[in-house]
């Protein structure tokens, strides 16, 4: 047992609770994503079932539920859109495998440090808009005029008000009086926790007594007791869907990481994300074979684990068993769910996903490259499929940085003052003449910002008689680029009888340097090594400076 891990008998209890919590409100969730998806709601039951329960054996993370979740399943609907409906579940099993084998390479090249080039602005702009199109994806449901499966969604409200007289009443009326009861439930402390289940069942319960003609889950789908049959996944589809199963990996990636770094473990770690990975990718192998849909972390389903009192991963696992025991008793009982009542609490669910007016206000106050970066991504759910957005995002979250990091590449100043400490300034136009000018460079140093740190350099010309020493601590990996400009730098002073003198130089970067030559221009006896003391090398290369001039 890992250390400080609870033992199984004290927390038993607490994990039970937590399970059965998370088990009662994911049933109407997961059904509802199924109908996001455009997929049998019984696919979404069998993988809050079986994906996890599995994944809370596989994955690092103690509290990560692992399930169809709201952003994936928008996903789902847009690569299922164009294929014909005899062909979904073949196609839905072939993407679950697709996805998982995706999810393990991640996890396998320990792609979890990859995410930190998908920016917060473009992720914020992502999940807004999955969120409005599950809104607008469920506006026939809940009104009872049913969409065109094909129809862009942004034209969803403008394609209803021209249909207005085909709305019905009753459907529209039980679906607001499901988001109402729900609203309400939370505010009762002890009904919190069934806050979605109850008011289905009271919606259900109001259908069949009075409102015979709203459509019901059982209208689209049927929903058999029992566990499925393993079947083999159709390989021979897997070539067409290898791209929108990778962009379906990746957004599970991103969401998986959000989750494991906001949800410490017990004793205050941060599991180990590339074993998520590993774990969820496992999982959706497996499930493949078990008539599941794509899974991977949900945020919304984490945090209610967490709020539900879980102490260690067994919590997840009695959720996803106490799941399967419904589908094989009562999995026929679903099919009496009205749509109407489904699509309220999804309508409810991307409202709140929506409302995120804090985040955006700072994006949009303190980051102009994150400001259209959120735009644009926003902008791309609404008029791409959304398995490529995430595309979009990715190359928008790579532009800013380059384009950030590009910016702040500089060449700084450094003045001396008391107590060996250094105040920073901006670095001069021109080197002052007969006097010693210590710089250091600010920013990232790479190809693309090796133009704007020479522009930044102080110009020698008109100089004489003085001493620049450039400090490049921690300027390890810089590539030959640097050398170069290292080298061209050089000759400008010293042609203009100035001195160059680098210091804190580390060992192999000073290995470049005379790999390239760059060291000879520059002068051995004007190169002082980096010591593990912080800018002792440093002091050293001013006192020689000093002495030169």
């Amino acid at each position: 047992m890992p250390a400080g891990e609870p033992n199984w008998r004290r927390s038993f209890p607490a994990d039970l609770v937590a399970g059965a919590t998370t088990a009662l409100v994911g049933i109407p969730q997961v059904m509802g994503f199924a109908l996001v998806a455009g997929i049998n709601p019984l696919y979404g039951l069998y993988t809050a079932g079986f994906a996890t329960a599995i994944a809370a054996l596989l994955t690092g993370s103690s509290y990560l539920k692992v399930m169809l979740s709201n952003v994936l399943a928008v996903s789902i609907y847009s690569v299922l859109a164009p294929v014909p409906a005899t062909d979904v579940p073949a196609t839905l099993f072939v993407l679950t495998l697709l996805v998982g084998l995706f999810q393990l390479g991640f996890g396998l090249v320990k792609a979890g440090s990859l995410t930190r080039f998908v920016s917060n602005a473009v992720l914020t702009g992502f999940v807004t808009g999955a969120a409005l199109l599950i809104v607008l994806g469920q506006l026939g449901n809940l009104t009872g005029y049913q969409l065109p499966r094909e129809a862009i969604r942004i034209l969803a409200v403008p394609d209803l008000l021209l249909h207005a007289g085909e709305i019905q009443p009753q459907a529209l009326a039980v679906g607001i009086l499901t988001i109402a009861l729900v609203l309400a439930f939370r505010r009762v402390p002890h009904l919190s926790s069934v806050a979605l289940l109850l008011p289905v069942i009271i919606a259900t319960l109001l259908v069949l007594a009075a409102f015979p003609e709203v459509a019901l889950v059982g209208d689209i789908a049927a929903i058999p007791a029992g566990f499925p049959v393993p079947a083999v996944p159709d390989l021979a589809l897997a070539p067409g869907f290898l791209v929108p199963a990778l962009a379906l990996a990746i957004i599970g990636l991103v969401m998986t990481v959000g989750i494991t770094e906001t949800t410490p473990e017990p004793d205050g770690t941060i599991a180990d994300v590339n074993r998520d990975f590993s774990g969820q990718g496992v999982t959706n192998i497996l499930c493949s074979f078990l008539q599941c849909a794509p899974a991977s972390g949900s945020l919304s389903a984490t945090a209610l684990n967490v709020a539900a009192g879980a102490e260690t991963r067994m919590a997840n696992l009695i959720s996803g068993a106490l799941v399967g025991a419904v589908v094989v008793l009562a999995g026929p009982l679903a099919e009496l769910i009205p749509l109407p009542a489904l699509a309220g609490i999804l309508v409810l669910i991307g409202i709140e996903l929506m409302y995120q007016p804090r985040e955006i206000a700072c994006i949009w106050k303190y980051s102009r490259p994150g400001r259209w970066a959120m735009v644009a991504t926003f902008v791309s759910t609404q008029v791409l499929p959304l398995q490529y957005s995430i595309y979009v995002g990715v190359f928008l979250s790579l532009a800013i940085y380059l384009v950030t990091s590009t910016r702040e590449a500089t060449v700084v100043r450094l003045i001396p003052v008391a107590g060996g400490m250094f105040r920073e300034e901006p670095a001069p136009k021109r080197l002052p003449g007969g006097r010693l000018t210590i710089l250091s460079i600010s920013g990232s140093v790479y190809f693309a910002t090796l133009r704007a740190i020479e522009r930044s350099l102080p110009s020698p010309e008109g100089a004489e008689g003085a001493v620049v020493i450039l400090a490049l601590r921690g300027r390890v990996e810089a590539g030959t680029g640097l050398f170069r400009m290292l080298e061209r730098y050089a000759r400008q002073v010293e042609a203009r009888g100035n001195r160059l003198i680098l210091a804190e130089v580390d060992p192999r970067l000073l290995a470049g340097l005379e790999g390239t030559g760059a060291a000879e221009a520059i002068g051995h006896e004007n190169v002082f090594l980096a010591t593990p003391v912080v800018w002792e090398s440093l002091m050293e290369a001013i006192r020689a400076g000093e002495a030169g001039e």
